[in-house]
């Protein structure tokens, strides 16, 4: 997608030509209307075909059609795609859909990164028997639960955004990106 030259600039831009984009439920996969935020599904003679493996097949079939599942999450405004984060970086906990980013955001008000990078990071951790997930804090300088929650909750964010434990780790992990190493966090769980 791109903002074309002379056009209001709205999200990343309207698809180019070729290319189809739908917007459905994350769990249902039925397609929503404009403005409304779900999973983003790509169609287009320039998306690839799929991997080498099998075993990972990123495609859905929707309405009689093949669709790539990019993982992402947003919704279309007057023809352009606003992007509104990973679903990944999202848990749904009481029904409601938490971001993680956003909490990650507020913690980060009372305790910015330094000269290392970022002191804290949040991953979810889904149970197996089907109970609430659980959002766990990684610091690497001793953050306490009841402060975390705390600001949390000063910052507005819903009451079901609330830290389950807090892990003190020697350094939050990067990748070469420059982002958080989650899956190396979450292996400590």
């Amino acid at each position: 997608s791109v903002n074309r030259p002379g056009e209001e600039r709205t999200g990343v831009g309207q698809p180019l030509e070729g290319v189809e984009i739908l917007i459905v439920d994350h769990q249902s996969f039925k397609p929503l209307p404009d403005g409304e935020c779900g999973l983003i599904l790509i169609r287009g003679e320039n998306v690839f075909d799929g991997y080498l493996s099998k075993e990972a097949d990123p495609f859905l079939e929707v309405a009689g059609k093949r669709w790539y599942n990019s993982g992402d999450l947003g919704f279309l405004q007057n023809g352009s795609l606003v992007l509104a984060g990973r679903l990944k970086r999202f848990v749904k906990i009481g029904g409601e859909m938490i971001s993680l980013p956003a909490i990650e955001d507020a913690l980060s008000e009372t305790w910015p990164p330094n000269q290392d990078g970022p002191v804290l990071a949040v991953s979810a951790k889904e149970h197996a028997d089907g109970g609430r997930p659980q959002i766990h804090l990684f610091s690497s300088v001793g953050i306490d639960l009841e402060r975390a929650n705390q600001a949390l909750k000063s910052a507005g964010l819903p009451a079901l955004a609330k830290i389950s434990a807090v892990h003190q780790v020697p350094k939050i992990p990067l990748l070469g990106t420059g982002k958080v190493d989650i899956q190396k966090l979450d292996r400590e769980l």
